[in-house]
């Protein structure tokens, strides 16, 4: 799916630290769930030597809330990703 149809994606997901950048969306159908999604969140990082990354992070903009690897079904809204030393590659 195109992120040039945002209005048919109802789960958007962003660059945390440059909040105005959409790294990808999907179309929330029911069926995924947190964990689901943090599973298939594939995202390329790059930790500068030396360097040790932290977890990565998928927090809900408008309720904050954290996603965690459970069942509870994915919300439709948009998520800030952040991960320590995370380079993006552009795959577009």
């Amino acid at each position: 799916m195109s992120l040039t149809q945002p209005d048919r994606l109802n789960v958007t997901f962003y660059d945390a630290a440059s909040p105005d950048v959409a790294l990808g969306g999907l179309v929330r159908n029911g069926s995924i769930t947190e964990a689901n999604f943090l599973d298939r969140t594939v995202l390329v990082v790059e930790l500068e030597e030396g360097e040790k990354g932290g977890p990565l992070r998928v927090q809900a903009r408008q309720s904050n809330h954290i996603i965690s690897r459970t069942d509870v079904p994915l919300q439709a809204g948009a998520y800030n990703i952040s991960y320590d030393g995370m380079y993006y590659i552009p795959l577009v």
